[in-house]
């Protein structure tokens, strides 16, 4: 019997630009859910995510920035990158303001497991586990119901799926983003494997040098 295996699925993928059109990739999902991991994978991919990234790829344009300032750096990108993108986990509490002057936008929305979301808020920002897994839950939530309202490309990825087998969810976000692999593969997995932040800069780009 042939198993089916997943690590993501996608919503409105009659809606994706053109293959060879201008687009943003925008990742997003809760904090300490797992989208540090994927956006390095959106790298692996050969889309800029900012100069200079800190080991969580969370380009300091678009974090904690007023939407006037996120705005102007995004027509700035845009005449710097056919693609581009950005990831903060919370991108959802402002991207409805920026939308409208997003081009071609995509989602990225990363889910993983409430309650080890939850343990993650409890250790590192010392959250009460009820008020940490409300949160996880409300934030998927709020996610979810954007991408709802605006129908845009979006790719719902599993972490949990993704990080156990890197070799299926590549293949899925090569053909969502319509781009191939950048770097060498087996680096990119092991950037990939569970544990500690990694610095996709050192793991991949310089040992691919």
């Amino acid at each position: 019997m042939t198993v089916h295996k997943s690590a993501s699925v996608t919503l409105f993928d009659d809606r994706k630009p053109a293959p060879d059109a201008k687009r943003t990739v925008i990742i997003f999902g809760v904090t300490r859910g797992g989208t540090s991991m994927i956006a390095g994978a959106v790298r692996g991919l050969g889309v800029f995510l900012g100069e200079k990234l800190p080991v969580n790829n969370e380009d300091p344009e678009f974090t904690y920035k007023s939407v006037a300032h996120m705005k102007s750096t995004i027509n700035a990108r845009n005449e710097q990158h056919d693609i581009w993108g950005w990831k903060f986990p919370m991108a959802a509490n402002y991207l409805e303001e920026l939308l409208p002057v997003v081009r071609n936008p995509v989602f990225i929305i990363v889910t993983r497991d409430a309650a080890a979301t939850a343990s993650a808020l409890t250790r590192w920002h010392n959250r009460d586990i009820s008020a940490a897994i409300s949160e996880a839950l409300i934030q998927t939530q709020k996610n979810f119901h954007l991408s709802l309202r605006w129908q845009v490309p979006t790719l719902f990825v599993s972490y949990e799926r993704a990080v156990a087998s890197p070799d299926v969810f590549l293949p899925e976000l090569s053909g969502f983003l319509d781009l191939q692999l950048a770097v060498d593969e087996q680096k990119l997995i092991s950037f990939m494997e569970r544990g500690s932040y990694k610095s996709f800069d050192e793991m991949v780009l310089r040992e691919s040098e």
